[in-house]
């Protein structure tokens, strides 16, 4: 920055060098022409004497002159500099001013100790609702604005400040008329290029509003949990409610059904012959009817416990299960021939009680719809998924359905092949789905009708274990 543009003016520089320049190239031509002129007009000795004498006292009164022309000049171009200077500086302190009287945020400056305020905006009035006049004093009250439980969180950060060259924090302030505002309060050191503190100045911003709008956010997510928290206890008090009316229906059903399937079946061996050939077709399809609705009861109560008991997870190999369930099954039907593929292991982590029920049914399902199948296979696979995860299969050679209508697959009751051509009751995929959800997986259904069926289930967070192979390798007759 030059001197002109800070406000220090000397003389104009060109200005004065031409001008002793020129005086000097005058002077020169005065003594030299001056003593040519006093020669040529006359050679009297006493004339020379007094020639010489009045030339050199007007040389001097001429020099004088143009000396005090040039110095009132220069003097002249440096008021008006300094007044020019002066009215930029005014006019700077002025927007200055209008910029800090427009913002909401407090400035100010204090001298290197903290004692002298040196600057305070006027957002002072309106954050601490006082004037700024007889404010000299406020560096060591200001303190005292400070609400007694913030202070000593206030007075560490000016002590960080001091430490470190800057720091921040909130706290509150309390005004003249007992209103407390919420303030976050920035400080910096000034320094100098050597690094001397200078002064120290900070800005001031009044967050009440942005406080009361963290608070009432607060107060509503507090409010919305507590009415979670009602709408969850009242839910799970209804779920109770449901499962001990689910219990007692059940068994309360389950009672006369067995007594009609029961009665059916006594009164078939004992007076038979005595209904003759309608009667006793009658009475076979209500024995059916009655034991269906039974199986349809115990599905339901099955449903039900998966959505309302803990879970205990364990790791589980599946394959040990499955070739049990397989063994079961083949006690009941002793003279169907299925293949049965599985690993040697298929570790994975599951509830027990709840694999076990999903094997069942899934394995039950591939057995059934295999019936009609003279050589009917069933396969068990896993392999590792996303994640660490599990993915398990179970495929079948049988009936299998129309995939397009797998969209309804897990409606409850829906079935895809008439009573007559297999039996059941429409819960066990629905069962299957639950189960598999409660894990944190999912359950599709890939079927062809002719093809068989395809039942993929995943269960994430689990570990295949190393000895877990594709199924195939090891089969079960």
């Amino acid at each position: 920055m030059s001197l002109r543009s800070r406000g220090l003016f000397l003389p104009d520089r060109h200005r004065l060098v031409w001008g002793i320049a020129i005086y000097a190239v005058l002077g020169l031509a005065w003594i030299v022409g001056s003593d040519a002129l006093v020669g040529a007009i006359s050679q009297d000795p006493t004339w020379l004497e007094q020639a010489q004498h009045y030339k050199g006292l007007f040389y001097v009164m001429l020099t004088a002159g143009g000396l005090l022309l040039l110095v009132h000049s220069s003097h002249l171009q440096t008021l008006q500099a300094i007044d020019k200077s002066r009215r930029d500086i005014e006019q700077q302190e002025t927007q200055f001013q209008q910029l800090h009287r427009s913002l909401g945020e407090l400035l100010w400056l204090t001298s290197p100790d903290g004692a002298d305020l040196l600057y305070l905006s006027p957002a002072f009035e309106t954050l601490c609702g006082r004037p700024r006049s007889g404010s000299a004093q406020i560096p060591a009250d200001w303190t005292q604005t400070i609400h007694p439980e913030d202070r000593a969180a206030a007075l560490a950060c000016n002590r960080r400040m001091l430490a470190e060259g800057e720091a921040s924090c909130v706290y509150r302030i309390c005004r003249p008329d007992g209103s407390e505002r919420w303030v976050s309060d920035r400080r910096k050191l000034i320094t100098d290029s050597q690094g001397q503190v200078q002064m120290i100045g900070g800005i001031v911003e009044d967050i009440t509003a942005a406080k009361e709008r963290d608070a009432a956010q607060a107060l509503t997510q507090a409010e919305l949990e507590r009415l979670v928290c009602e709408r969850t206890a009242d839910l799970e008090r209804v779920n109770r409610e449901l499962d001990a009316f689910t219990r007692t229906a059940a068994h309360d059903l389950k009672t006369p059904l067995h007594t009609v399937a029961g009665f059916s079946q006594l009164l078939q061996v004992e007076h038979g012959e005595a209904l003759g050939n309608d009667g006793r077709v009658m009475l076979g399809h209500i024995e059916r009817a009655a034991r269906q609705m039974s199986a349809l009861v115990n599905d339901l109560m099955s449903l039900s416990r998966v959505s309302s008991e803990a879970l205990n997870l364990a790791e589980v190999d599946l394959a040990v299960m499955a070739r049990e369930q397989m063994a079961e099954l083949r006690r009941h039907e002793p003279s169907r021939e299925v293949q049965f593929d599985a690993p040697d292991s298929l570790h994975v982590r599951i509830d027990a009680g709840l694999a076990r029920s999903l094997l069942a049914n899934l394995l039950g399902n591939a057995w059934k719809f295999s019936g009609t199948n003279a050589s009917a296979r069933i396969t068990l696979a896993g392999q590792a998924g996303d994640g660490g995860g599990s993915i398990v299969t179970v495929s079948d050679n049988g009936a299998g359905f129309d995939s397009p209508r797998a969209g309804t697959t897990f409606q409850p009751f829906q079935r895809f092949h008439s009573q007559h051509e297999f039996a059941g009751t429409g819960i066990g995929l629905v069962t299957c789905q639950r189960i598999v959800q409660r894990h944190g997986g999912t359950l599709t259904v890939d079927s062809m009708p002719g093809a068989g069926t395809t039942v993929r289930f995943t269960l994430p967070q689990t570990a295949l274990a190393a000895g877990a192979a594709t199924a195939g390798a090891h089969p079960a007759h």
